[in-house]
């Protein structure tokens, strides 16, 4: 009776485990097809079984799509450039002012050229916190292939804007290399490289329990975008036991009467993008002194500032941990999200 696929494919890892422990660092894993036949299985199997290692971080995909003991890395990928693939520069928010500087900081120190690809139609948006529009998934397919092909032949890796759609990314045919998506994802055809959401929303429940804040409203953005959609999951999830208000933004009247419900110091306004809770504090700021609810913003950009309430997320870490990832092969840090402003009660 022939063993089960599953069996042969952990048979297999165990085998590619140690295959790679016993090859010098300079020397490539045998083709997939050879490895297909020893281990009994099809190519693809073994290449889905290699992609694995190479996010456990026991394997490294070169640019010209073979595979190395993760060790190889570095000295190979050495000057070679990092390709970043998102939005037009013109609408780079503050947060990815901040994460290409990351980058841009890591790729300099080890001489390799970052090179900018941008699509047209990824988002638009006239200004914030005007809702932006979001590319479609077959937009995207078309943009995404005309990109690939403008990629330059032998890059270290690519770093994903998050806004690309995962079944996009699926069907888009990449060279070799490493690929991160930023801030979320699915993590299917790229590493994801994101805040601690979680961390975050915990910090902003602790803070509304330090404060004895027992009225909570959750103002809740525009919809589509993937990393502030995870950022609202973590916070509702945190905030469940306050039975949180949900209020939607961008406010119709009635919505802003909505916002000026929380008319007291003891309440709390809790949003998880920064333009939006700038704009929020607008429609609050004629309330008088005593009746002026507390808001948090916890995207944690650099937008914010005193006397804002507000979290802390340092996103040039996170861009130097993209790159560092593809460059080095070092595990990327946990980007924890701090409280900057702690009130007095």
């Amino acid at each position: 009776m022939p063993r089960k696929a599953t069996l042969l494919a952990r048979e297999a890892r165990a085998k590619l485990l140690h295959l790679v422990a016993s090859l010098p660092n300079d020397a490539c894993l045998p083709p997939l097809g050879i490895l297909g036949q020893s281990f009994h299985l099809h190519p693809s199997t073994v290449f889905r079984l290699l992609r694995d290692l190479v996010t456990e971080g026991v394997v490294w995909q070169s640019p010209a799509g073979k595979f190395f003991p993760a060790a190889a890395r570095a000295e190979r990928v050495r000057g070679l450039p990092v390709c970043f693939i998102g939005r037009e520069m013109w609408q780079w928010s503050r947060l990815y002012q901040e994460i290409l500087d990351g980058i841009s900081e890591v790729c300099a120190a080890n001489g390799s050229p970052l090179i900018l690809l941008s699509s047209r139609s990824l988002v638009r948006q006239e200004a914030a916190p005007v809702a932006p529009v979001f590319a479609a998934q077959r937009t995207q397919e078309t943009e995404l292939a005309n990109l690939a092909e403008t990629l330059p032949k032998g890059a270290a890796g690519i770093i994903l804007d998050h806004l690309w759609i995962d079944k996009a990314l699926g069907r888009t045919k990449w060279p070799g290399g490493d690929r991160i998506q930023l801030l979320d994802g699915r993590g299917t055809h790229a590493r994801i490289l994101a805040p601690d959401y979680a961390a975050g929303a915990d910090i902003s429940v602790e803070f509304a329990r330090k404060q004895g804040l027992h009225r909570i409203g959750l103002v809740v953005p525009f919809a589509g975008d993937p990393a502030i959609d995870a950022a609202l999951d973590a916070l509702r999830r945190a905030f469940a036991p306050f039975s949180p208000l949900e209020i939607p933004y961008p406010a119709t009247s009635a919505g802003e009467n909505s916002f000026r419900k929380f008319a007291s110091v003891r309440d709390l306004l809790v949003c998880p993008e920064d333009n939006v809770t700038l704009a929020i504090s607008n429609i609050v700021a004629g309330l008088p002194q005593k009746q002026k609810p507390i808001i948090l913003g916890t995207q944690g950009t650099g937008v914010l500032h005193s006397p804002h309430i507000r979290l802390r997320i340092d996103y040039r870490r996170l861009g130097r941990a993209a790159a560092s990832s593809i460059l080095h092969g070092t595990k990327p840090p946990r980007i924890t999200p701090t409280l900057v402003r702690q009130m007095v009660g």
